[in-house]
């Protein structure tokens, strides 16, 4: 049943049990990696499968864990949230969990036959190109159904009065449907210009060249933004209240789609002091679009969400110390990459940026636990226990910092990004990188342990 299932309890449970999966990759993947980067002056790692576990951390965080772990919630709990019976258009739904699922494995056959961004072998560069391509087509599918429910499934409420949950997933919707088709069209191009003259694509290491941007900060955004709406939820649930600015909050979690332009200029935007006030001003205005509104959108929703645990009854929940949490790595990941794109701090190509992504990407992971355990009563009828997601979720927050924060701190000590030679090891560089190392792996423990978790609370 489960392989031809079309309803949303299944689909997103499929969504999101491939995403943990996937956040064990990602989390072994780290930590090798970063023992790889204990020592630069000797390699334990071929470097041709180095660089394929660079950019294969990467395309694990965002296209295996961020992205369908966000839209897996989605489509999980939206229903739920208007009253509905299912998703609309069910089947395309399906048909998008199997589209992203088929892509994910052929991108990961690619990367272990060297045809990843900076890959030797062309034939698996051409596999890359095609599990992405299917990636982006399955994401695409699921957002078209999560955004046709959305506007369609509200029951005669009006938009501005559905869930700030459902409000946040038709956000990422909506971008998703709106950004993803351009990179399919760059996939498609890079394809015909690999397979002919080369003019324009030079080989499989100029792939971050023309899709890095869908890798990086703002973009993440876009599948971070169902976040927001879990803390929300979770705060006016937790405080039995109302969100007495809820106008504010909605126009807070809107504030998210401001980078749907990234996929229109699709490049970083470095902000530099020029000769005059007028060049200044010039580097100032794109920079602060890209890299300093979507700050305000993590930024009112926790404000206003502790508003209304105050104007509330006060109190925890495993949702809310986990999706606050959550929201809050996002946002430090956001401010982290503000900070890399202003010239005069030298961050840019540095350990700085894998930080950032990695917070965002983790602190998703802990807003998703959040969604899991404020929502999964009213949909399978069997609550999870409180007091150990809550400590799982603290136990997610120290991974995030462990695995991010020393990278933030290297990023100032100079130390490159995506390699493992060509900086001092000795000092605060080399313990930085055994932390980070231990940090992704508390994380897959805690992946692990959360999952036991539901499994167990499952069997009663």
């Amino acid at each position: 049943r489960w392989l031809t299932a079309a309803d949303h309890v299944r689909v997103g449970a499929s969504l999101v049990v491939s995403a943990f999966l996937w956040a064990v990759i990602a989390g072994v993947v780290g930590a090798v990696l970063g023992i790889e980067r204990l020592d630069a002056g000797a390699a334990f790692v071929d470097s041709d499968a180095l660089t394929q576990l660079f950019s294969l951390h990467r395309f694990a965080l965002v296209f295996g864990v961020l992205a369908p772990l966000m839209l897996g919630v989605a489509v999980l709990t939206v229903p739920a949230q208007l009253h509905a019976s299912n998703v609309s258009l069910p089947r395309l739904a399906a048909f998008g969990w199997w589209a992203w699922l088929a892509g994910s494995i052929v991108a990961f056959v690619s990367y272990l036959g060297n045809g990843g961004p900076g890959g030797g072998d062309e034939r698996y560069v051409e596999t890359y190109l095609l599990g992405l391509a299917l990636v982006i087509v399955g994401l695409v599918a699921i957002s078209v159904s999560i955004a046709t429910t959305v506007l369609t499934r509200r029951n005669g409420r009006r938009l501005a009065d559905v869930p700030v949950g459902a409000f946040a997933a038709l956000v990422t919707a909506l971008g998703v449907s709106l950004t993803l088709p351009v990179a399919l069209g760059t996939v498609a191009y890079l394809w015909v210009d690999f397979v002919n003259a080369r003019v324009a694509f030079g080989g499989a290491d100029l792939i971050d060249s023309w899709l890095g941007w869908l890798m990086r900060e703002p973009q993440t955004l876009v599948f971070a933004a169902p976040a927001l709406g879990v803390l929300a939820d979770a705060a006016v649930r937790t405080a039995k209240s109302r969100q007495p600015l809820r106008g504010v909050v909605l126009v807070g979690v809107g504030v998210a789609a401001t980078v749907v332009f990234s996929s229109v200029t699709q490049q970083a935007h470095v902000f530099e002091v020029g000769k005059t006030p007028f060049e200044t001003l010039q580097s100032f205005v794109p920079f602060a679009l890209f890299n300093l509104v979507p700050l305000l959108a993590p930024l009112i929703v926790i404000a206003l969400s502790l508003l209304a645990i105050k104007s509330g009854t006060p109190a925890l929940s495993a949702a809310l110390v986990a999706s606050l949490l959550g929201v809050g790595m996002v946002f430090t990941g956001l401010v982290g990459s503000a900070a890399m794109h202003i010239d005069s701090l030298g961050l840019v190509g540095t350990t700085f940026g894998e930080a950032a992504l990695v917070y965002v990407v983790y602190g998703a992971v802990l807003a998703a636990l959040g969604a899991i355990a404020l929502h999964v009563g009213s949909i399978t009828g069997r609550a999870l226990p409180d007091i150990p997601v809550l400590l799982l979720s603290l136990v997610g927050f120290i991974a995030t910092v462990l695995s991010s924060l020393p990278h933030y701190v290297a990023g100032f000590l100079d130390q490159p990004a995506a390699t493992a030679v060509g900086y001092d090891d000795s000092g605060f560089v080399g313990f930085a990188n055994v932390i980070v190392g231990l940090g992704h792996a508390l994380m897959v423990l805690v992946v692990l342990a959360f999952g036991g978790l539901v499994l167990a609370s499952r069997r009663g």
